[in-house]
């Protein structure tokens, strides 16, 4: 038989390593001894959907619900003949997915039954019975007649599809970014980390006034995608980093590899219990960033680097008190658009201070907004170099952002791999 991993050429699939092992992941730091009282206030970026879009989820490869998704196949060996069906082991997986189908069991099993194909970018999730990677493994090796259990497309490539697709239907790449910086942005320099913790109801960081919009909008944008995907392939923490990602790239920004082995939360004990000092205030100054972004191994540069976040989405007065679009490219054209618009909007406009609904004071120039947390950007003697550097040069910020940004998505996190 040539079961097993092999090199192939399958485009679905993500990668072949040997098992990294247990040590990877964020295990050591998904718990926090902070019970002060929350303090969260506006924490930047606070990016949402832009424009607004009614239009329902766009669905997934493969099938929107399981029964769609998941067929069977019976294979019986025959002495002499190979099995015909390559696959990819990966310990921190809970699939066996196949990488090509050529010749041999397999081959004779798709002729006699095209209604159950077993087709590359599928995976085992069940082999007679048994559903742990080594077990199914090992049963394909010796068992003589085997019954799988498949679900269709479940690979790293549908899955970026997916994201790319619900990206570019709903326009909601802003509060994607939003949903991945706070579910890491909570590490304090001791304890928090990136664990999804926000997805648990009843208190923790699912109740947080920061969080506010995430548990209701964000994370229900991702259902059908966690559905399929969740915990078979990738964990909630990895799903919600691999989404900000995408979006990016899907909005024009730059291309940022992500690293996987993030750990999900099981219980609110293991999410931080308080936002104070964890999460920025939109309306403090230049030393409130400082006093928040430096405890996690940030600069200058990196906070700077990381406002630029706010090149897409819009403030919402339910959530965060302020209101309106921040950058001038969205308000004119209607699309997202990541760029350096907004250090050049930063730098060019002139600013009116005003006065929210809500008494929270925010800048404004036509139609667009700042921050009292983006005016000190061009206010503090140190941040304003930078702010400089980016609004002059696009790629500059890009290569900058990309480096804060990836260390901010693994703040407390252990050893990550490179694949999925």
């Amino acid at each position: 038989s040539t079961f097993g991993s092999s090199p192939g050429s399958e485009p679905w699939c993500c990668c072949r390593l040997p098992n990294l092992g247990a040590t990877m992941g964020n295990a050591q730091c998904c718990t926090s001894a902070d019970t002060g009282e929350d303090a969260a206030g506006e924490a930047m970026p606070k990016v949402e959907t832009w424009p607004p879009s009614e239009v329902g989820p766009p669905g997934v490869t493969g099938g929107n619900t399981p029964a769609e998704r998941m067929y069977k196949a019976s294979l019986v060996k025959v002495e002499g003949q190979p099995l015909g069906m390559d696959v990819d082991f990966m310990a921190e997986r809970s699939v066996l997915p196949i990488l090509f189908v050529s010749g041999g069991i397999a081959d004779a099993w798709n002729k006699e039954h095209p209604e159950a194909k077993i087709s590359a970018g599928d995976a085992i999730v069940e082999v007679n019975g048994v559903r742990s990677v080594e077990g199914m493994l090992q049963k394909c090796k010796v068992d003589p007649v085997l019954s799988l259990t498949l679900i269709k497309c479940l690979t790293y490539g549908h899955l970026v599809q997916d994201l790319e697709k619900l990206i570019s239907i709903k326009g909601c790449g802003p509060i994607m970014i939003r949903l991945a910086w706070h579910d890491a942005g909570v590490f304090n320099g001791v304890d928090g980390c990136p664990n999804a913790a926000m997805r648990l109801a009843g208190g923790g960081e699912y109740s947080f006034g920061a969080n506010a919009g995430l548990p209701q909008v964000a994370i229900p944008l991702l259902k059908q995608i966690s559905e399929k995907y969740v915990p078979r392939l990738i964990s909630h923490a990895d799903l919600w980093a691999l989404a900000a990602n995408v979006a990016i790239k899907v909005m024009g920004g730059p291309s940022i590899v992500t690293h996987f082995g993030r750990l999900d939360a099981q219980g609110l004990s293991e999410g931080a219990q308080s936002a104070a000092g964890r999460l920025p205030d939109a309306d403090k100054d230049a030393q409130h960033l400082r006093d928040i972004f430096y405890p996690k191994g940030f600069t200058d540069k990196d906070i700077v680097a990381l406002s630029g976040a706010h090149s897409v989405g819009a403030c919402h007065a339910d959530r965060s008190g302020f209101e309106g679009q921040v950058t001038s490219v969205a308000c004119s054209s209607r699309r997202i658009s990541k760029d350096n618009s907004y250090f050049r909007d930063l730098l060019k406009k002139t600013w009116t201070k005003a006065t929210a609904k809500n008494g929270k004071i925010q800048y404004v120039s036509g139609k667009t907004m700042m921050l009292p947390t983006d005016m000190v950007l061009i206010e503090d003697a140190k941040f304003k170099p930078y702010a400089e550097k980016y609004a002059a040069d696009q790629n500059a910020f890009f290569e900058d952002y990309k480096e804060a940004w990836v260390k901010m998505q693994e703040l407390g996190c252990g050893r990550l791999r490179d694949i999925l």
